[in-house]
């Protein structure tokens, strides 16, 4: 924690310090601010985490009879493996939830952690 960010919490619990104060204590003791942890980026995120991203959406099939069906696929990342998971006429949210829970239980080396989707899709958000 910085020094602004300690006297920031010792206020919150009622005592007035300065900042410049507990800078002069911490390095009393020999205590410097703590260190930086790296967190990547969200351009970063993706290629880290790959092998345990899943991506899904929907696309349409138009029928000889000129019913449309939905087709539900879910996409391994690191793989690009496609998983061709249901096609329905009405998709709602439980059968959405439904294959991707059959999808996330399937035996895979790494378990799966995260799902991308459209945030659009109101289908798609009970799938954990």
């Amino acid at each position: 924690m910085g020094y602004v960010r300690i006297q920031g919490e010792l206020r919150k619990l009622g005592v007035r310090v300065g900042a410049t104060i507990i800078r002069r204590l911490l390095r009393a003791q020999d205590l410097g601010p703590a260190p930086r942890r790296w967190d990547p980026s969200w351009t970063e995120f993706p290629r880290t985490q790959v092998r345990v991203i899943l991506a899904s959406d929907f696309f349409t099939v138009e029928t000889i009879t000129l019913k449309t069906l939905y087709v539900l696929f879910f996409i391994e990342l690191a793989t690009r493996r496609v998983h061709l998971v249901g096609v329905t006429p009405n998709p709602d949210s439980s059968w959405v939830a439904q294959q991707g829970r059959n999808v996330f239980l399937e035996e895979r080396k790494a378990p799966l952690r995260f799902l991308v989707h459209d945030p659009r899709l109101e289908l798609l958000r009970c799938v954990r």
